[in-house]
Formats: C-alpha cells, sequence, structure tokens
C-alpha cells in the first residue's frame, strides 16, 4: 500500500511538472530593459551579474520543494539541485549570495509588481494576472527568448 501511495504522488508530480503553464521570467513594468535572453538570466541567477540598466537586480526564488523551482533549475539554470548547492557553497566564500527566496507565486508576483529591480520566474498565467512585464518565456522545458 505505501508504494502504491508514493507511486501516485510521484506520478501526480510529475504531471503537475509537465503540464504546468509555460514558465516565464517576468518583472515589474519599470524594470530597466524589456527582454532577456537565457544567458543573462542564468547569469543573474548565479550572481554573475547585479546590475542591468544602471540599476541593481533582485532575483527572487520559490522554495526549494516548489515544482516551478525543479523546472527553472532544469531548463533554465541547466543544473542538477547538487550542483546549485555546490555552486553557492563555493562561491558564499566569495562574497555572493543565492536570491531571496518567496513562500508562492502569488508572494512573489505581488514583490515583483511593488518593487522596480526584482526579477522572478512564475506560470505565465500567474505574471499575466498581476500584469507583469514578461522578460523570458520557456515552454515544454524549451527556452525562447522574448521578442
Amino acid at each position: 500500500m505505501k508504494w502504491f501511495v508514493k507511486l501516485f504522488f510521484i506520478l501526480s508530480a510529475s504531471f503537475l511538472y509537465m503540464y504546468a503553464d509555460s514558465l516565464v521570467i517576468a518583472a515589474n513594468r519599470n524594470f530597466p530593459v524589456d527582454s532577456l535572453n537565457l544567458k543573462t538570466v542564468q547569469k543573474i541567477y548565479l550572481d554573475k551579474i547585479r546590475f542591468l540598466g544602471g540599476k541593481k537586480i533582485l532575483p527572487i526564488n520559490l522554495p526549494y520543494n516548489h515544482f516551478l523551482r525543479k523546472k527553472f533549475e532544469n531548463s533554465v539554470l541547466k543544473m542538477k539541485r547538487f550542483e546549485i548547492e555546490r555552486y553557492w557553497l563555493k562561491t558564499h566564500y566569495m562574497g555572493h549570495r543565492p536570491p531571496k527566496v518567496l513562500k508562492s507565486q502569488d508572494a512573489v508576483a505581488s514583490f515583483l509588481k511593488s518593487i522596480d529591480n526584482a526579477i522572478g520566474y512564475l506560470e505565465k498565467g500567474t505574471a499575466i494576472k498581476y500584469k507583469l512585464k514578461i522578460l523570458y518565456e520557456v515552454q515544454n522545458g524549451k527556452s525562447k527568448s522574448k521578442k
């Protein structure tokens, strides 16, 4: 019976992961740029770029166990969880910090709406609902720049 419950949860999580609305990188309407490419998003989230358009950028993460974070790490950062943990452990001693974590998509969207220089990843529907600027989009695990 226990294996059945575990299998059910694994399949449910996989279903949500595969059929979730497309993942977007979004920001406030006043964000200093209108679109980003994959390399720039990666550099922002790995704290290799801290400024865009002369403004300090504040990247936002979802919690460790959130399905969108897993999708973001795999599709955008193109890193496995242990690689990301190792990266932050190494760069911590050089003064780098991982992105701030907020507990839900709604919390991220509200934060982005109120902070001009913040950037975060959400489902496309959530970004549209909060009237955020979409800077980059990932559909079905494939990255594409917003034109």
